[in-house]
């Protein structure tokens, strides 16, 4: 009887769609060589733009369903970035009422875009946020919220591989 129920739920799990995310490898119009260009930074605040950029050719470099070339010339496509915010905010305070922790949020406008298209083959926007103690020490202060701010935008990288795999 076990052994029934367990067929049952393989079957039904197979039957759903059931899938890992990102591991769909479908990736629109048959695109398979992408070009990553230095995303584009609407924000105050400094080299956010070469922290996630990075990240997400980190990802993309890893994934075998898509190669990721060094020109755009060889790309069939070109994943274009915009940072439109980032901010870093005090959420709690201790009892002598000094901040006790921050929370990073940035937000990233990303779109996949043909070669020699006008149109984005896909398009979304994407939200990430980390929590990073308080110091009374301002390098460490910014060592915490570079840590925080390392954390987003390896998340927001594989956010934006996953749905951009997951969403064809």
């Amino acid at each position: 009887m076990k052994l029934l129920y367990l067929l049952l739920f393989v079957l039904f799990l197979s039957g759903c769609g059931y899938s890992v995310p990102g591991q769909s490898g479908s990736v629109p119009a048959g695109v398979e060589k992408i070009f990553i260009p230095l995303f584009v930074n609407n924000t105050s605040k400094p080299l956010l733009e070469n922290e996630l950029t990075n990240r997400v050719s980190e990802v993309f470099s890893r994934n075998i369903y898509i190669e990721q070339v060094n020109k755009q010339e060889q790309s069939e496509a070109i994943l274009k970035g915009v940072i439109g915010s980032y901010s870093s905010r005090a959420i709690s305070y201790n009892s002598n009422d000094d901040i006790g922790e921050y929370r990073a949020t940035m937000t990233v406008a990303v779109a996949l875009i043909a070669k020699d298209a006008v149109e984005p083959l896909w398009k979304r926007n994407f939200s990430w946020g980390s929590t990073y103690l308080a110091a009374e020490d301002k390098g460490l202060q910014d060592d915490l919220e570079h840590d925080a701010i390392d954390e987003i935008s390896r998340r927001l990288a594989e956010e934006i591989l996953h749905s951009l795999l997951d969403d064809f």
